[in-house]
């Protein structure tokens, strides 16, 4: 009786050793690739920025735009799309 009862505890130890072990490196890969779609998110946000000007906006005949980027951060391709209002810029 005692060695079923420890061999059943061994076998529930080794399941939850086994499952920790697979769960590790995919929470790994998925916050790996979280970051990646983050810094492509930044580097299109950079590129949005550097690319609008007045001259720009004022050729777009409606108020809202969307601009798509293609953008390679770790050798991954990522599509970012930023979607934007226009607005009037305040005289000073």
């Amino acid at each position: 009786m005692l060695y079923t009862e420890l061999i059943f505890a061994m076998i529930v130890l080794m399941l939850f050793l086994t499952i920790i072990a697979v769960t590790i490196p995919a929470q790994r890969e998925t916050l790996q690739e979280a970051i990646r779609q983050e810094r492509a998110q930044l580097i299109a946000e950079n590129m949005f920025w550097q690319q609008i000007s007045d001259e720009y906006l004022q050729s777009i005949q409606s108020n809202k735009f969307s601009i798509t980027y293609d953008v390679i951060v770790d050798g991954k391709h990522y599509k970012v799309t930023i979607n934007a209002i226009k607005f009037d810029r305040p005289k000073k």
